[in-house]
């Protein structure tokens, strides 16, 4: 886990929802990250919806116990290796949060990495107090108020400490880490709203700040860091006591493709973002709905060492615009996929211009390379992988003799989807499909559901529509066999020279309706059940093994020079 967002919270749901909201905005998706939320007996509801969010873990105080021993007991809980510590009345703007983990990385001798605020209606500012140089000299530095913090830097220094209740938490952390010889800096362009409420729990805490000149609090942090001669503060070091262990991970910037109508994907068609996060820290843009200029944002805040992108035509991303990209990021490299099969895009001349503009492509098949390899593309067969899933069958799951997903689209299909029909067996056809194929329901990127239904079938129905395509076949090859179903899938060129599956091995291939007639009544003849069923165990263990994102991404690494700190 990379980052944990720390706060404090009493009756404040409205603003709360608000700071979560915009700080999972301002993170984007990719890096796992936690919220560590300290309660002090709210009686709003906050405690029920915390509870009710995943990325939330949840500390009951049952009271309010001060503002240093909360943002502490938080704080130490953190599993992040950067511990973000942030009001519950602000606002994340833009991308301040991914700059702000960039910048930690980029930056080692920095300790304490300062947000931009807005407080008191002042323009961006970020707060500062006295230290001493090491000749005794006073200076002015930053402190950390809202704030990222490297976690055992924090753990180290005790966080606010032990000796204050509400204010000057901050300022001992900031103390603290300068004495250490870490240095406390601004990041860049990250900057957050302080609304400041003013509501009960702000009154409790002011109830001091109004019966006495000075609260408390400061009185003793002033004691604690009074020198002599009238001196005041730590003392700066030149270099930090003891190196920062955290280390400095490749930076991946991932833009696959979304359909649009299906929000199922951004939950389930997570398969190559997860691989790829075991070689570096990814952050994905969904460009097809942001629009392109979301790249260009992120981009620009993350500084990404790689883009894997997904562009598979000429027209969504235009030229100029990808021209421009690779200006910005000159040392950047540039992967596009290229995850379909359209002969009408693939042999598009601007779209072999554009391809010129990527370090390399990965295609899902070789057909093109005559044409590729004239016009001095660098590419290479990349196959797509299977979608894992948790999902087991339960007592919803339709249990069928044979199963076929897919969707209704050309002719050929149609007519396997009525020689289905035609079978005296249980046959679940699932899809978009006209109604005269009376489909059984519709899946489509629901992998769960996808699962649940291969496993409880005996047999598993694939189709190329492609089939001249050397290397090309739908994912719902390697979904079947993943799930330990028999697939009878129809031949494609390449099946075994380039995926290494065998028939009757792995998998059974057939050329025809009647060859597939004649298998199917094979395969649901019990006698043959032991035979067919060590076929599907060989499948499911040489896929899981051969074609998984895991080892998509151990193959395009494999032909990559780039070389951070893994995992």
């Amino acid at each position: 886990m990379i980052l944990s967002i720390v706060t404090g919270t009493y009756n404040r749901l409205s603003y709360l929802q608000r700071m979560v909201e915009t700080a999972r905005q301002s993170m984007g998706k990719g890096l796992e990250y936690e919220f560590v939320l300290v309660d002090g007996g709210s009686k709003d509801g906050t405690i029920e919806w915390c509870k009710s969010q995943l990325d939330i873990r949840l500390i009951e105080q049952g009271e309010l116990l001060g503002a240093v021993k909360a943002f502490n007991a938080g704080a130490y809980a953190a599993k992040g290796d950067y511990v973000i510590l942030a009001n519950d009345d602000i606002e994340f703007i833009d991308e301040s949060i991914l700059c702000a983990v960039r910048f930690m990385q980029d930056s080692p001798g920095v300790g304490i990495g300062c947000f931009y605020q807005d407080r008191y209606g002042k323009s961006w500012y970020v707060d500062i107090m006295t230290a001493l140089m090491p000749n005794g000299v006073s200076t002015n530095v930053y402190y950390g108020q809202v704030c990222i913090v490297p976690k055992w830097l924090g753990d180290k220094v005790g966080w606010w400490g032990d000796y204050l209740h509400t204010y000057g938490g901050d300022n001992e952390l900031s103390c603290n880490v300068i004495e250490q010889g870490y240095r406390i800096q601004p990041v860049p362009c990250a900057c957050i709203h302080d609304l400041m409420p003013d509501d009960e729990l702000r009154r409790i805490n002011s109830e001091y700040s109004q019966a006495l000149s000075q609260h408390p609090d400061t009185q003793m942090w002033l004691a604690k860091w009074s020198r002599e001669h009238k001196k005041f503060g730590p003392i700066i070091k030149s270099k930090p006591i003891e190196d920062n262990p955290i280390l400095r991970r490749l930076r991946i910037l991932y833009a696959p493709i979304y359909e649009p109508g299906y929000p199922i994907q951004k939950l389930q068609k997570c398969g190559l973002r997860k691989a790829l996060s075991r070689y570096g820290l990814v952050t994905e843009v969904d460009y097809m709905a942001d629009g392109i200029g979301k790249i260009f944002d992120v981009a620009s805040a993350w500084h990404p060492d790689l883009f894997v992108m997904q562009l598979q035509d000429a027209d969504t991303f235009p030229m100029e615009e990808m021209r421009l990209l690779r200006q910005e990021h000159k040392d950047s490299t540039f992967v596009n996929w290229n995850g379909d099969y359209h002969p009408d895009n693939l042999y598009d001349a601007r779209y072999i211009l554009l391809l010129k503009e990527f370090d390399i492509t990965g295609l899902v098949t070789t057909t093109v390379k005559q044409i590729y390899d004239a016009n001095k593309i660098n590419w290479f067969y990349w196959q797509i992988g299977f979608e894992e899933s948790n999902a087991m069958p339960d007592k919803f799951t339709p249990k069928h003799d044979i199963v076929f997903l897919a969707n209704g689209y050309s002719g050929e299909r149609m007519e396997l989807a009525k020689f289905l029909r035609s079978l005296p067996y249980n046959v679940g056809i699932y899809g978009s499909w006209p109604s005269e194929v009376k489909p059984n329901g519709t899946n489509l990127y629901d992998f769960d559901e996808g699962q649940k239904l291969y496993m409880n079938a005996k047999i598993a129905i694939g189709d190329s529509q492609w089939p001249e395509a050397t290397g090309f076949v739908s994912n719902r090859l390697f979904q079947a066999m993943a799930t330990g179903s028999l697939l009878l899938q129809q031949w494609f060129d390449g099946a075994e020279d380039l995926l290494g599956l065998k028939h009757k091995e792995h998998l059974i291939y057939w050329k025809s309706i009647d060859e597939l007639n004649q298998y199917l009544h094979h395969c649901m003849d019990p006698d043959n059940k032991f035979k067919i069923a060590e076929v599907a165990v060989y499948g499911e263990d040489y896929v899981k093994k051969h074609h998984s994102f895991n080892a998509r991404v151990d193959e395009l690494f494999s032909r990559l020079e780039i070389k951070y700190a893994m995992g």
